[in-house]
């Protein structure tokens, strides 16, 4: 398998938000409780990191001729069952971030966006890694 552009394009992005988050430096909860422009970039681009890995995840079942997982979870999972994916730990915790800002976005507490910008923004790299290891493996075959 060629790696594939969809997923080329989603990572590229991936880096780019990265890059995004990185730029704010060390985030503190006064900081995104004062700015509320900050709070909702930072809410947003974490957000879409978390779509990028349940979208590739989902792109890697689709071009290894499965049928698409029906969550967010069971993408990630289906992932480590096919060897994309270390494990399914952090990025299960990804997942469920996503879940908590889109379903209760009224009262995201800035403590847990405060640590996943200054805390967790390697374990989306570490997928990024993951993902290319897994699809150069894949093209060697």
């Amino acid at each position: 398998m060629a790696i594939n552009g969809v997923v080329l394009q989603k990572l590229q992005t991936l880096d780019q938000i990265l890059a995004e988050l990185r730029s704010l430096g060390k985030v503190s909860t006064k900081q995104l409780d004062d700015e509320w422009q900050t709070q909702r970039a930072v809410e947003r681009d974490l957000q879409l990191l978390v779509e990028i890995v349940i979208d590739t995840c989902q792109r890697l079942i689709s071009l290894a001729g499965q049928t698409p997982a029906t969550t967010g979870r069971e993408a990630v999972s289906r992932c480590v069952q096919m060897g994309v994916l270390s494990d399914v730990g952090a990025y299960g915790k990804m997942v469920q971030f996503r879940n908590f800002i889109v379903h209760r976005y009224e009262r995201v507490d800035v403590v847990i966006l405060v640590d996943m910008v200054n805390r967790r923004l390697p374990d989306f790299e570490r997928f990024r890694d993951e993902v290319l290891a897994y699809v150069r493996a894949q093209e060697a075959d």
